[in-house]
């Protein structure tokens, strides 16, 4: 907890309204400090957003989202169960079950593990039984994973050095795979390539391939399966929206439209932050919730940071972006709400929320997304916007995406597409200023810097601090930082 927290124009200063800024703001707003939110955007959320489009001839609007529709960690334990509850908030959530079809197999997973586990034995019946016992062993580590979240604010945390012996003794499961990467350990209890790339699946909601993630970076993701991922009525902006809520009822300010270009760093610590208009907002807490190597090296001078820092943070890999479609369907996509799919060397997501929410589409209508993940090779390889190769590429690549799912799981889809838009790596740079338009901050595996910097009263938060990626894991980081500025109720004076 912080002892120089002071009264000035505001306590804390918010750059960028992410989920993880958000959390971070929500939650220091409802303990008493004065928060200023800044947002480039004309709305909150970054990378879990949404927005609306009209079809002439049809009733009502189509909304789509900007990918996130499959939430965790909104179990008893969950991190943004704990989130909504310090907070005050609540969410009408839809439950979200998959359907797996990988290069002609079709698992659908149900609505249970236990579901999910006769689906996978009756796919794969010569590797029931290390199903099974895989199953088993992943849910052992997950509930290690979140056993101490009542005592350590509501998030994993991981053990301190001096614990570690005892931590270890009694969270044996987690302790013994923890560090093993998830591949490796696949091929302990089972032998089957097929179903490898189907267990590994999960892992395109926090990067581009699962080559080199250990079972720590996939046992969260395993609670899509344990306790079910989660879907908000109304779309992925109703998160964004009920957070910034918050911050305005506990007196925080939001301010969009709001591009900030310094922060200021007066005396070797954080002063505040000057916008591209030239206002100037004093705070002795900054939170920059954003493309870190921008925030680290774009909005702050490099000379207050030590020079092994920076070029570190220089180096940073980006983690994959993105091609996302947006399909406005003049049928209802009988499907469930996320289907994953592969044929040959090409895997993507499907989202059909409206299968949940109607209000999404209009009557008899769908709103559907493909989601097809970029390496940061492949996104930096991508054509500019001003490139003459630019909208056939992008035709090119929407158009295989289509045939993929009218050869798998919805034959009919490109008669009944009404509405068509996508978004690629170029979109996404504009829309986030992140580098090669990535979508999960810095990749997986990789050196990626905590929470605090070196510069007193600097925080990360978001996808490109050592959480990692994905609306469960951003929460976790918000809170951490919330937590180290604010603990409880004890409000810094």
């Amino acid at each position: 907890m912080v002892a120089y927290c002071t009264r000035s124009e505001f306590d804390v200063i918010v750059i960028g309204a992410g989920i993880g800024g958000l959390t971070a703001a929500s939650l220091l707003a409802a303990r008493g400090l004065k928060v200023l939110v800044a947002e480039t955007h004309y709305q909150c959320g970054g990378n879990c957003t949404s927005w609306r489009r009209r079809v002439a001839g049809h009733p009502g609007l189509f909304t789509f989202d900007s990918g996130v529709q499959d939430i965790s960690g909104l179990g008893p334990s969950g991190p943004v169960t704990n989130l909504l509850g310090q907070i005050g908030a609540s969410i009408a959530w839809e439950r979200v079950h998959h359907l797996y079809w990988i290069d002609g197999i079709r698992v659908a997973a149900g609505q249970s593990q236990q579901a999910f586990e006769d689906a996978l034995c009756a796919a794969f019946p010569a590797q029931a039984e290390g199903i099974r016992r895989f199953m088993a062993e992943m849910a052992a580590i997950y509930r290690d994973l979140y056993a101490d979240v009542g005592r350590t604010g509501g998030i994993p945390v991981p053990p301190r050095l001096e614990d570690l012996r005892a931590w270890n003794a009694s969270h044996p499961s987690a302790a013994r795979w923890m560090r093993e990467r998830f591949a490796d350990m696949l091929r302990t209890f089972t032998n089957d390539d097929c179903l490898h790339t189907l267990l590994q699946t999960v892992s395109e909601y926090i990067a581009a391939t699962p080559d080199n993630l250990s079972v720590h970076d996939m046992a969260p993701l395993y609670g899509y399966y344990f306790e079910g991922g989660r879907y908000p009525r109304g779309g992925s902006q109703t998160i964004a929206d009920t957070l910034a809520r918050s911050v305005d009822d506990h007196g925080g300010r939001i301010a969009t439209k709001t591009r900030i270009a310094e922060i200021m760093i007066e005396g070797g610590r954080v002063a505040g932050v000057r916008t591209v208009a030239g206002e100037v907002f004093s705070a002795p807490v900054v939170i920059a919730n954003g493309d870190v190597v921008t925030m680290l090296t774009g909005l702050t001078d490099p000379q207050h940071l030590p020079a092994g820092y920076a070029r570190r943070v220089n180096g940073l890999r980006r983690g994959p972006s993105a091609v996302l479609v947006s399909l406005g369907l003049d049928a209802v996509m009988d499907l469930p709400p996320r289907i994953f799919i592969r044929k040959g060397d090409l895997a993507f997501g499907v989202g059909n929320p409206s299968v949940l929410d109607p209000k999404l589409a209009p009557p008899g209508c769908s709103a559907v997304t493909l989601l097809l993940l970029l390496s940061e090779a492949e996104a930096a390889a991508w054509p500019s916007k001003t490139d003459p190769s630019y909208r056939a590429h992008k035709n090119g690549v929407v158009n295989r995406l289509i045939d993929v799912v009218e050869q798998s799981v919805f034959p009919d889809l490109s008669r009944h597409i009404i509405y068509r838009e996508a978004a690629t790596p170029a979109t996404f740079t504009t829309f986030t200023g992140a580098r090669n338009g990535n979508i999960y901050g810095a990749a997986r595996a990789v050196w990626r810097p905590r929470m605090q910097t070196p510069i007193p009263g600097l925080y990360l938060a978001g996808a490109g601090t050592d959480t990692g990626a994905g609306i469960e894991a951003v929460v976790i980081s918000g809170t951490r930082v919330a937590n180290a500025i604010c603990e409880g109720g004890q409000v810094c004076e």
